[in-house]
């Protein structure tokens, strides 16, 4: 996972040498969970609307599934979102738009979301993203020798050029035969102009493969508030702060009124290729 930055949301146990810790759920109210995307893509503009749950909770998060939903630029252009159109099992909560559409880099987007007698706004601009020049792959010998591997010893590597007259910030996603896929299950993988040198000649992915199976690299362009919220959501998830250190503080969003979660608007370079001997 070199030049990456990982968020790991781990699991927290709390405890003491005497008596459990209980935390009080009675504390925090539900509120309004939104994930909005917009790209220059077709296909993956979506906005996931759901409730947050008390510490102890399990299972599925409850979805929103009345919200009016509108993301409009600042053109005046305005498209409305629906719920689920398509009658989809697993995409309760998730909006996607009446009308397709696509993002245009320069372009700033603003999503506004009523539910529950509320109104959610968010901003965002659509900022330009590295392209990729080619993927490769290598046999990764330290995974090769692992007996737990199960033949998954490739590693897909990327290429390209990185502006280093400009500041840039980066999200990551990595597939494997259409599948997302992480190293670990719930890794996030981010960076900034710090962590990518101008030429980028062969960099790892963090995801292994076998003979036969497709790699796919989706790499989108993030505003700066996109990378302080990811570090944030970082800074949060390691906390060592202790039993008794400083609580940390709910991630910045560009969400209003209390909203968690954040409205991401992104260019997107894709890169793919099939694992052959």
């Amino acid at each position: 996972m070199k030049n990456f930055i990982i968020i790991l949301f781990a699991s927290v146990v709390l405890f003491s040498c005497e008596d459990p810790f209980v935390l009080d759920s009675e504390q925090a109210d539900p509120k309004i969970v939104i994930e909005g995307l917009v790209t220059n893509h077709p296909g993956y503009q979506s906005v996931k609307i759901s409730r947050s749950t008390d510490f102890y909770s399990s299972g599925a998060t409850p979805r929103v599934t009345d919200a009016v939903v509108t993301v409009s630029d600042d053109l005046g252009n305005l498209y409305s979102f629906v719920h689920n159109p398509n009658g989809v099992e697993d995409s309760a909560g998730i909006y996607i738009p009446q009308t397709p559409f696509v993002g245009s880099i320069g372009r700033t987007y603003t999503l506004r979301v009523q539910a529950d007698g509320e109104l959610y706004e968010a901003e965002d601009e659509l900022y330009p993203v590295t392209t990729m020049d080619s993927l490769s792959y290598q046999i990764n010998a330290e995974e090769e020798e692992d007996p737990e591997v199960e033949g998954r010893f490739y590693e897909a590597l990327m290429f390209t050029k990185e502006p280093q007259d400009e500041t840039n910030y980066y999200l990551f996603k990595f597939y494997r035969n259409d599948s997302l896929t992480f190293d670990s299950d719930t890794d996030i993988y981010f960076s900034d102009d710090q962590f990518l040198a101008e030429n980028i000649n062969g960099i790892g992915t963090p995801i292994f493969y076998s003979l036969h199976d497709v790699a796919r690299v989706e790499m989108y362009s993030i505003s700066r508030f996109g990378y302080v919220f990811f570090s944030d959501l970082n800074t949060l998830i390691n906390n060592d702060g202790g039993m008794f250190g400083p609580i940390p503080a709910t991630p910045r969003t560009n969400l209003s009124n209390g909203a968690l979660g954040f409205f991401q608007v992104s260019a997107v370079d894709v890169g793919e290729i099939t694992i052959e001997e």
